[in-house]
């Protein structure tokens, strides 16, 4: 009998906000190939569920967000081309599903926010980490390769220059550092992290829907440069125009009074 694989992907609810766990503590929020595909299904189901307007991405535990890949894990599910690319595709579909879905979503940081774990985070929408966070890209000291969205992705949030330092160097970054370089929104105490998460995550589940979705697509298409993004994001801006929200939301300020948003 084989033995289970270790981690897994839970989601939890609370009125418009869901929250997804990386559920590995034990090896400090590593994330295997059945994770990433869990996260992907996870987020397909989220998507689908239109009581649920704002995601909030953490770890388990006290020690981690996510450590990065499982690298226990790497001779099964990375030593061959075809695992190599398997498991880079999952990944890329879980970050991919993040950074354009219809939902604003919010990394909540703590401790270890290392190489995968990271560009889960820079994928969300906003991060918020603790003062003991401290994050990292070891793979220079893993002999891996950091695939183009990925580095995309960290020098849009940190600069060319300081992306390149932190890749070439495999440099670790405290919570401060990474707050004045741009990895992340705010730094709080830890005792606070929950609560302002869940006040922002709350906040933001009450605005629209179409135009945070138009928002996310458009800065994808700027990150990235694929024009099939261009297109999207350019019919989610138009929709924005054509939809009931834009006809409460002008009504709303009219009257002031906050508006209603349902997404149509």
């Amino acid at each position: 009998m084989s033995m289970p694989e270790a981690g897994r992907i839970r989601v939890d609810t609370q009125g418009a906000v869901a929250t997804l766990v990386i559920d590995n503590p034990d090896r400090r929020n590593a994330i295997g190939l059945h994770m990433w595909h869990a996260m992907a299904q996870a987020l397909d189901e989220l998507s689908a569920d239109t009581n649920i307007r704002a995601l909030v991405i953490r770890g388990e535990g006290s020690r981690a967000f996510a450590s990065g890949a499982d690298i226990s894990r790497f001779d099964q599910e990375r030593s061959e081309p075809a695992g190599v690319q398997a498991y880079a595709e999952a990944t890329r579909s879980v970050l991919h599903r993040i950074a354009r879905s219809r939902l604003p979503v919010i990394a909540m940081i703590h401790g270890a926010c290392v190489g995968g774990g990271l560009n889960l985070a820079l994928a969300c929408d906003i991060r918020i980490s603790d003062e003991h966070a401290v994050f990292a890209i070891l793979a220079a000291k893993l002999g891996v390769g950091y695939g183009r969205e990925a580095l995309a992705r960290l020098a849009a949030a940190v600069g060319p220059a300081r992306a390149r330092e932190m890749v070439v160097s495999a440099r670790r970054l405290e919570a401060s550092q990474a707050l004045a370089w741009g990895l992340v929104s705010d730094v709080v105490p830890h005792v606070a992290l929950a609560d302002v998460v869940t006040e922002r995550a709350q906040v933001l589940a009450g605005l629209a829907p179409l135009t945070i979705m138009a928002a996310k697509l458009s800065v994808e298409h700027v990150l990235l440069g694929d024009p099939a993004m261009a297109q999207a994001a350019d019919l989610a801006v138009d929709a924005c125009f054509a939809s009931d929200d834009y006809v409460e939301g002008r009504r709303a300020f009219g009257e002031k009074r906050v508006p209603v948003f349902d997404g149509r």
